[in-house]
């Protein structure tokens, strides 16, 4: 919405803002991205900033594609940005397919993060949305990922924003952005000085006292300025004389209502009426619509549209007419009557109808109509709130309490809108709200199965924020509803199964895993048992029945690839891969992640993402890549955080830290497990291993062996009947060794050296379980066959870090000064070109043995490139011969969120602001032989 219509670009008290502005968008024209916010009050001047601003980056050659978000397209997943990027001039044909998409959300996303970043590479791109508090749920979601995903690209996303109301996605996201350091803008009011000359341009002349004596009532607000001194000359109040504008007469407009009244009146009586007809709509309309409702014949309305354009009071955007502001629209839409305006939105819905509007704009209007349109109203609501969830869990949350709010208390009705409300409330994070209304409903007395359903939302709700023990006792009560459906009762042992194991009761995990399953095949209820079997693999492996947990998720990803549905959106080669990375099989465990990633893409299951990051990483870990699996999980975090998947954010923060305490990073470690601890503050609980593990090794590092065990006892005591610490790294046996010996508990390091031989012995065949014994008991007892042992075996698994570990041991213990000699060297070796600083300092400082060998280095010497870590090296290369951060992460087999993480790293230390910058300083420091 336009504010100065008439004004000309850089004058009026705005030319520092429009300046960097221009700045922001030549910068995205010379090759550099970025994200620029204004922000201010209702008709202070900031559409009329991002409309100059868009045109100066047209007269740069820039693409650019603008809107301006309207309230209703919150209920509208991804109408904003999609509607944005449809007005893109010169036009793109690439997304022409985001007008008729129906993918679900992660695969819409994926697939236009890579449409702008292809489009980006060939020409700068401009994306601006004016109101952007108003924008829709999915929309804000893209956007948080697709701003720093581009940063690398000349993409400048420029949004304009008021700030109320409050707790909007729209306003939510540019809270965000603005925390996240993004340039703000912040409009104030205009100076006496930027008033007078508004107030000139407007009339065409300069203009005296009377004329800015009634300005200064406007508080420096352009929009109502511009609207005061429109009116006053509309209406004959003021008159030019000798070139000066002048007030004279009574009866002045004193607020902004009656200036928008006295406007009213100095039009004709039939734009009066078109006017009033068209604020009903509260978006932007076609002539045609505005006839339909008056019903007239839309020729018939053309003298009126050119009067009030004239008036500057509607604005002719090319393809529909809008008001000049929004505060416009509803001051004249305050002047309909009740009768009037009920009438009006009844046929406004209708319309709505026949347009093919958003069932929430049909829902809007025949709330204004009475009773008799209320309950088609809840239907409405009802409907879109579940069409939305998916994609916009706090849309859906909102409507369907805006749905229960217009319903009766004991309404026949309500119950089943209660029941899909407590899963949509809780979705959206509203767990308390969710509570309140589902117990409420429970004592109302419902059927067995609407009872059953509820228990089930509750539980799946409290399962997914983390909140386990409270998931378990409603799985408890909806099992406990005679007459259950069996079907849904297979779905409440699949929960229950998963909150149990991370409430810590195996067996019962166990036990409820079998019960889905079987039900599941019973019922035709696949999905229960592809969720009760993953569930078992979890208690197998925790148990350290390794095969088991293998078997368990293999017969569950055959029943997905079977049947598919619902049973396919479990993603079980999540667990699938988590097994065969148990048993050594890093290759096929690689390969089943990266079919399993292409899978969520292809089905639009956005929750899955932060696993795959998890486990990805995890793995990373393990074949000894600290950077790419540093990059992997801090993309697992941002996209947890993005989908305010809470509880998936809490193991990749501990992940994260224990990577830092890896790579020497021990301030960066502190960090990341402050941001863990503020999470599980909030009720959110995970597996014992990713709180305590990574918090055991940091304190290790700080404070010591003794504090290290204190946080790590229950662990290690839990070790026997929990092994799943050593069978998902196996350099944890040594390691906790190492503490309790530091430490003087003895008992311990032997419960540990137990453990791990009970482990391996239960799976005879995973070297890397043996090398691990025979690591842990070495250290206990300081034999050095058995660490010579350990040596050969973790030789032959891809457990690079794991060897490097038995290597420093035994070169500590070796009697053969010249064998010791080249252990030390390996380990050493291993380490640096694993990034495990930590260990790479203790071993040069412990054992003196030589430094490692360095490769030829790939930049001349003194280039700040050189700083990069070989993994951001890496990137830094292909970026630099022109591939996308997609073709990149194809190239090295990263997925494009770690490629992203590496270029905002590279960004950072070496101070540039994008990838023409890059290149260049690439090219210049290139060594010649490796380009050779």
């Amino acid at each position: 919405m336009i504010s100065l219509t008439s004004t000309a670009a850089g004058t009026f008290g705005r030319d520092r803002e429009l300046a960097a502005l221009r700045k922001a968008v030549s910068g995205a024209a010379d090759g550099f991205g970025g994200c620029t916010i204004v922000t201010g009050s209702a008709g202070i001047g900031k559409s009329h900033l991002m409309r100059a601003a868009t045109h100066c980056g047209e007269a740069r050659g820039v693409a650019v594609a603008a809107r301006a978000a309207f309230e209703l397209d919150r209920a509208a997943p991804l109408i904003t940005l999609a509607s944005a990027l449809q007005q893109l001039r010169p036009a793109e044909p690439a997304i022409g397919w985001l007008r008729e998409d129906d993918d679900a959300q992660y695969r819409t996303l994926e697939r236009l993060g890579a449409a702008l970043e292809d489009y980006a590479a060939q020409r700068p791109l401009v994306i601006a949305i004016d109101d952007a508090q108003w924008m829709d749920e999915l929309s804000a979601l893209a956007v948080a990922e697709l701003v720093p995903a581009l940063a690398s690209s000349p993409v400048r996303w420029l949004f304009a924003h008021r700030p109320a109301p409050s707790g909007t996605p729209g306003q939510q996201l540019i809270e965000r952005l603005i925390r996240d350091g993004h340039e703000q803008i912040t409009l104030g009011t205009l100076d006496d000085e930027a008033v007078r000359r508004l107030c000139a341009h407007v009339v065409g002349a300069d203009v005296d006292n009377t004329v800015l004596a009634l300005a200064g009532g406007c508080d420096g607000n352009p929009l109502q300025v511009e609207q005061l001194v429109r009116t006053l000359h509309l209406t004959g109040q003021l008159v030019v004389a000798d070139g000066i504008g002048t007030v004279v007469g009574g009866e002045l407009p004193s607020s902004f209502i009656t200036i928008v009244d006295q406007m009213l009146h100095g039009l004709s009586g039939d734009t009066q009426e078109l006017l009033q007809a068209a604020s009903v709509f509260g978006r932007p309309f076609g002539i045609e619509a505005v006839a339909e409702l008056l019903d007239v014949r839309p020729a018939t309305l053309l003298t009126q549209v050119k009067e009030a354009t004239t008036a500057g009071v509607l604005v002719d955007n090319g393809d529909e007419l809008e008001f000049v502001h929004d505060l416009v629209r509803l001051a004249v839409y305050g002047t309909l009557s009740g009768a009037v305006s009920t009438l009006m939105h009844r046929q406004a819905a209708v319309i709505a109808r026949a347009e093919g509007r958003p069932p929430v704009e049909v829902a809007e209007h025949l709330l204004k109509t009475g009773r008799s349109g209320r309950r088609e109203a809840v239907t409405i609501l009802h409907e879109a709130a579940l069409e939305v969830a998916p994609a916009a869990p706090s849309t859906a949350a909102d409507l369907i309490e805006r749905a229960l709010g217009m319903i009766g208390e004991h309404d026949r009705e309500r119950v089943p809108l209660v029941a899909d409300a407590v899963g949509l409330l809780a979705s959206a994070g509203r767990l308390e709200r969710a509570q309140d209304l589902g117990e409420t409903a429970l004592r109302s007395g419902l059927d067995p199965r609407t009872e059953a359903m509820l228990k089930l939302g509750l539980a799946e709700a409290f399962k997914h924020a983390g909140h386990n023990g409270t998931a378990v006792q409603y799985a408890d009560q909806g099992l406990a509803v005679a007459g259950a459906p069996e079907s849904v009762r297979a779905k409440l042992h699949a929960i229950r199964a998963h909150a149990r194991f991370y409430h810590r009761d195996l067996p019962g995990a166990d036990a409820d895993g079998e019960a889905a399953t079987a039900a599941g095949l019973a019922t035709g209820e696949y999905a229960a048992s592809v969720f009760g079997l993953t569930g078992r693999s979890l208690v197998a492996q925790a148990q350290g029945r390794l095969d088991d947990a293998y078997g368990h998720a293999e017969h569950a990803t055959g029943i997905a690839d079977k049947v598919r549905g619902d049973a396919a959106h479990r993603h079980p080669r999540i667990w699938l891969g988590d097994a065969q990375a148990a048993l050594d099989r890093f290759d096929e465990a690689e390969e089943t992640y990266a079919r399993g990633r292409r899978e969520s893409e292809r089905l639009g299951t956005a929750w899955s993402t932060p696993l795959w990051h998890y486990y990805h990483a995890a793995l990373l870990t393990a074949r000894g890549k600290l950077d790419d699996a540093a990059a992997e999980a801090e993309a697992g975090v941002a996209v947890a955080l993005n989908l305010a998947a809470y509880a998936l954010a809490v193991p990749l923060l501990g992940q994260l830290t224990r990577l830092a305490v890896l790579q020497g990073d021990l301030p960066q470690a502190q960090a990341h497990l402050a941001h863990m601890h503020r999470r599980m503050a909030a009720g959110i609980s995970c597996a014992p291993e990713d709180m305590y593990w990574p918090e055991g090794v940091l304190q290790e590092a700080v404070a010591g062996p003794e504090a290290a065990l204190t946080v790590l006892c229950g662990l290690v005591d839990a070790l026997p009947e929990r092994p799943v610490l050593i069978a998902q790294d196996p350099t944890s046996a040594p390691a906790l060794v190492h503490i309790a010996v530091r430490a003087g508990d003895l008992p311990r390091a032997r419960t540990v050296v137990a453990a791990a031989r009970a482990l391996a012995g239960r799976n005879p065949g995973i070297l890397s379980l043996a090398a691990a014994a025979d690591h842990a008991e070495g250290v206990l007892t300081g034999d050095p066959w058995l660490l010579r042992g350990a040596v050969e075996r973790f030789r032959r698994t891809p457990r690079r870090l794991a060897l490097a570990g038995a290597l420093e041991d035994a070169a500590l213990n070796s009697a053969d000064e010249s064998q010791g000699r080249a252990w030390a060297a390996e380990a050493i070796a291993i380490v640096t070109d694993c990034r495990a600083e930590r260990a790479r300092r203790r071993l040069e400082f412990s054992l003196g043995g030589p430094k490692a060998p360095t490769e030829r280095p790939v930049f001349r010497p003194g280039s700040p490139l050189r700083q990069l870590t070989p993994a951001e090296q890496n990137v830094a290369l292909q970026v630099a011969d022109g591939l996308t951060n997609r073709q990149v992460a194809s190239a090295l087999h990263l997925s494009r969120h770690t490629v992203d993480s590496h270029l905002r790293k590279i960004f950072t230390k070496l101070d540039l602001r994008g990838r023409v910058e890059l290149a260049t300083l690439v090219s210049q420091d290139r060594d010649p032989g490796d380009i050779a």
